[in-house]
This record gives C-alpha cells, structure tokens and sequence, in this order.
C-alpha cells in the first residue's frame, strides 16, 4: 500500500526520533488520515529490523480492526494478548494486546522486560492512566510510539507525562485543504439549553445530568433536522442511552428512518452495516461511536452531548470528515453552540510541559491559522 505524503512524512518523522534516541514519541494525524496505515507502515519497518512490535489497544473490539489494517497494509498476520488468547510462543512479530488484559501483574509476570522492542499505543491520549504506565513500565527498554487524532484532553492531565517529543503532526485544515479530508459546513441553530444544574467531572459535563437537560428540547430539536437533514446520512450524539432511544423514536415519528446503538446492543454490528448501505439514514448513539468506527458516507453529524472538552467534540465531528464519492462538505448542525466554543481547526496550545513539543504545536497552530 503507498502512502500519501504526508503519511510517508510522518513515518520518516516517528523513525528518525527514535534514531536520534528519543525513546517516547508521539503522532498526531485528523480522524480519517489514515492513522493504523502509517503505525502498520512503521510497525512493518521495525519487523524487517528484528523487532518485536507490541499494539496497544484500550477497547477489546478495536483489536481485529488494528490487526486487519495491518494486514491489509503491510502483509503481516499479528497474533492476539486478550483474555485467555496469549502471544507467548507465537511466531509472528507484531503482537494486537488489550491493555486491560497486560495491565495485569499476572500477564506482565509472564513477559520478560526486554520481550517487545517497540511499543506503539493507539487512541495514545487514553495512556495517562494507570493502566497504561504499567504496562510501560514493565517493557521499560522498548521504544514507544503514541498516535492520535486528539492530543488534548478534558482533564488536562499532561501527555508529556509519557512522550518526550511531537514527532509529527498533521492538522485539520491542512488535510481540508489538501483534498485528504471534506470541507465543513457548520449551521448554528442555537438552543437556550439550561446546564446550570449540570454538575462537571474529570473536566465534562457529567452525562447522567445532561440527558435530563436536553430532554425539554429533543422534539424541537428533530424538527429542525426535518428542514437539514432529511436527505443526508446523519449520526446523532446523545449523552444517555435512554435519551438516544428516546430521540431515535422521535424522529421516527418525524418520518425519518433511524436505528440506535449502544453498548448492550446485540445486534450492533448488523445495524451499523444497515446504516452504512441505506437502510437507516439517521443513527442516534450515547457516546459509543466516537472511536474506532468508519462510515465516509456520513455527510452530517449532529452533536446534542455538551461537553467543555475539545478532543471530544473533536472526535464526534470527525466521524463524517472522511471523503465519499457525490459528497462535497459535511454539514455540521450545531445546536448548542459548540462551533463557538471549540476551536475546532486549531489544535490545544499545549500537550505537555516538553518546551520541545509545546513550541512545535504552536508553530503547527499558527502554520493552519491561515488555512480555511
């Protein structure tokens, strides 16, 4: 598989930090540019060194998707560290591990320190906690690589706290402008949503208050979506499971074709394939959609989960910035202001107290300032 130019960058990026013997280092690439290509890419180089590769993986699902990526990309089979299903004795060199099965003591006891020569960790803003820095500290002489699409976190913990460096990053408005990703289209039509009552924890709106917030609101909500939204291909953030089932008959009622999903869904996988090949046109979720989950046709996201925290917002936007054939923009129907407030375009100031990597995400913030 060839890479884009970017891509390629950013491979070279990641490689040369660890030549230069920054062990810790970090990617930051846009929902939809390709990330798992380019850590296939460098996983596969690391493979033709005689290393060993360990993914890090922070939900069970996502590790099929990692592996068949890899697969694709590269040509490499990777075996499996989840549940009762162990790499020790496999032959293959890249490993697909669940950090909630290495974290451990038990598993770890079975890994000598030195078993992986490379470590990279996927949805890396997840890895301030506790169970990452103990698989990390166990494999202490493997190198490290973090990708992301969102540096920044709502608790403001710090990822310099693990990555010395910014290898490489490729903002927003850059892939925009370059053609890799679709244009936005934000249509504001504001609610006076009343959050007064809405208690914030870990730096976000707790979810249990704000399902009761928005309720008051929900069937003039789908009323607007009647004029936008009736001939796109919609997902609808929530914050409640209840509220997302709740919306999803509303709009039913409004003649629209919506399904829901959450995570005690049996039959997910089946209404996410009837999503993406048209049988639904709006799918309404609590939240469960934000990571690892792609359908380019997506051409308009309605986000209806407030929230103070960018990366978030962030991720659920970039479930429709993928391109698709016939689709020129993504309509983003904003009713709770959130355009505002996030600067969607601009990455966070500052990832980590490294002068290194804060001053190069501020050359990268004012390099996309002009971009549209």
């Amino acid at each position: 598989m060839e890479l884009r130019p970017y891509q390629q960058e950013a491979r070279q990026a990641v490689e040369n930090e660890w030549a230069c013997g920054v062990d810790r280092t970090l990617l930051v690439l846009p929902t939809g540019c390709g990330k798992t290509i380019v850590f296939a890419k460098i996983a596969e180089d690391s493979v033709r060194d005689g290393d060993r590769v360990l993914i890090l993986v922070h939900r069970g699902e996502l590790l099929e998707q990692a592996a068949d990526k890899i697969h694709t990309a590269t040509g490499l089979l990777c075996a499996t560290e989840k549940a009762q299903e162990s790499c020790l004795g496999s032959w293959y060199r890249i490993v697909v591990g669940s950090v909630q099965t290495l974290m451990r003591e038990k598993r770890l006891a079975g890994f000598d320190y030195d078993y992986f020569d490379k470590i990279i960790i996927d949805e890396a803003h997840h890895c301030i906690s506790d169970s990452y820095r103990r698989v990390l500290d166990h494999f202490s002489t493997a190198k490290v690589l973090g990708v992301t699409a969102t540096p920044d976190r709502g608790d403001m913990k710090n990822l310099g706290a693990v990555f010395q460096s910014l290898a490489y990053e490729y903002t927003l408005p850059k892939a925009i402008k370059e053609g890799y990703l679709t244009p936005i289209k934000a249509l504001t039509v504001p609610l006076k949503l009343d959050l007064s009552g809405v208690s914030v924890q870990a730096g976000d709106y707790k979810a249990a208050d704000l399902g009761t917030a928005l309720d008051p609101y929900l069937y003039g909500i789908a009323d607007e979506m009647m004029k936008y939204c009736r001939d796109r291909k919609t997902v609808v953030f929530l914050p409640l499971v209840k509220t997302s089932q709740k919306f999803r008959d509303i709009l039913n009622e409004r003649g629209f074709r919506a399904a829901e999903v959450n995570g005690e869904s049996t039959d997910r996988a089946e209404i996410l394939e009837q999503f993406d090949r048209g049988d639904y046109n709006v799918l309404c979720n609590s939240m469960l959609l934000t990571e690892g989950w792609d359908c380019p046709s997506v051409d308009c996201v309605v986000v209806l989960r407030p929230t103070k925290v960018r990366s978030l917002y962030s991720q659920m936007v970039g479930r429709g910035t993928r391109l698709f054939p016939g689709k020129d923009h993504l309509l983003l129907l904003d009713f709770l202001w959130h355009t505002e407030r996030h600067e969607l375009c601009h990455p966070a100031n500052l990832i980590c107290e490294n002068e290194e990597v804060a001053q190069q995400m501020t050359r990268n913030m004012e390099e996309a300032a002009g971009a549209p």
